[in-house]
């Protein structure tokens, strides 16, 4: 009976996240605020699925199988979130009006003005005000 409330109650809190996530790439207004929705409610929502159907099948097997998949779903949606967001904030994709602290900035702007000098580290690179632009 308590398995039964426990899978019922983790199907539809992942149910229920996944389409939160989808819903958050259809609505939110820019490129990295899009990215949160998978990155996050989509691995929250995955978890508890897995969940759901290593409680419902009750094998070691399967549970087995849910708990990799989900390492493996933890590990690399978070890690893909951020390359993503890295490589569309260095080609330039403009984020909302209004966000801030734009602490790349000098980054980025140091990286085109001397296109092949990528800084090392965070001593690479000037401080903002001292930037040109």
């Amino acid at each position: 009976m308590w398995i039964d409330l426990l899978e019922g109650a983790c199907l539809v809190l992942g149910v229920f996240f996944m389409f939160v996530a989808s819903l958050g790439v259809f609505r939110l207004r820019d490129f990295y605020l899009r990215i949160h929705a998978p990155t996050k409610a989509a691995t929250l929502g995955l978890a508890l699925l897995l969940a759901a159907a290593a409680l419902h099948l009750g094998e070691r097997s399967v549970a087995t199988k849910a708990v990799l998949a989900l390492l493996f779903i933890g590990a690399t949606a978070p890690v893909g979130g951020h390359i993503l967001a890295r490589a569309a904030y260095r080609n330039g994709v403009p984020p909302t009006p209004g966000t801030s602290p734009d602490e790349y900035a000098p980054l980025v702007r140091g990286r085109r003005e001397t296109p092949g000098a990528e800084p090392r580290c965070a001593d690479d690179v000037a401080p903002a005000d001292t930037l040109p632009g």
